[in-house]
């Protein structure tokens, strides 16, 4: 017997929905993703851009060349991706204090150059910065300037609460602080610079802005100022 459309015969039946498509092949790896990447970052701390090869990173990975090319189709595009993984804002206190913010955020980012892949891959990829500008400022991008915001942002703040001065020139300032860390640490003058030499650097730059401005030395640490850190040998 035939039912007329729009018209029901028995109970009512509940239609189910087809399962969703899975897409043809077996499931992407991740640990593979993340295998690829690190060993990535290794060869770039090693070996620098021009000594990379994706049958290099393939093989520190533990996979075949094949799966590292189905995931990046150039070197360029695997590294770019590696580099964007990097970036690392953790760390630094908020004390209330911009001296004391400053010193906290200066000594992450001495941390970081030092005892990092990021801090290692900084200096190969600067040393290829004129052949291959795109890489240096994918880095500078993800890695560098996330670092440089966060102490800006101390200034800026100590601009708010009225313990710097509003002309105060926060991208110099931020040039001058965080370029004495990556002096120190880049040229060989010192391996590591220690948390003191932090400290001073930070109460010699604030001294010299609360002079110029004609303001009174908010919380500095009088044993501290009285030894500004010398600069030449």
């Amino acid at each position: 017997m035939t039912v007329p459309a729009g018209r029901a015969s028995g109970p009512a039946r509940t239609v189910q929905a087809d399962p969703p498509l899975r897409p043809p092949g077996r499931p992407r790896d991740t640990r593979r993703d993340e295998a690829i990447i690190g060993a990535t970052l290794q060869a770039l701390a090693e070996s620098g851009f021009t000594g990379l090869s994706m049958e290099a990173v393939a093989a520190r990975a533990g996979v075949g060349k094949a799966t590292v090319y189905r995931r990046w189709p150039s070197k360029d595009a695997l590294v770019s991706d590696a580099l964007a993984t990097l970036a690392n804002v953790s760390g630094g206190v908020e004390t209330g204090s911009i001296r004391d913010d400053l010193v906290a955020w200066l000594n992450t980012v001495r941390r970081h150059n030092i005892q990092t892949l990021s801090g290692r891959i900084m200096p190969r990829l600067l040393a290829e910065k004129e052949t291959h500008p795109d890489l240096f400022e994918t880095y500078r991008e993800r890695v560098m300037a996330p670092a440089r915001e966060r102490v800006a942002a101390v200034l800026r703040g100590g601009i708010a609460s009225g313990e710097l001065s509003p002309d105060t020139d926060v991208d110099l300032v931020t040039d001058m602080l965080i370029g004495s860390v990556a002096y120190w640490q880049y040229t060989g003058r010192s391996s590591d610079v220690s948390g003191s030499r932090i400290a001073c650097v930070v109460d010699t730059i604030l001294r010299g802005i609360l002079q110029r401005s004609g303001s009174g030395w908010p919380r500095a640490d009088a044993a501290v100022v009285g030894h500004p850190p010398s600069f030449l040998p």
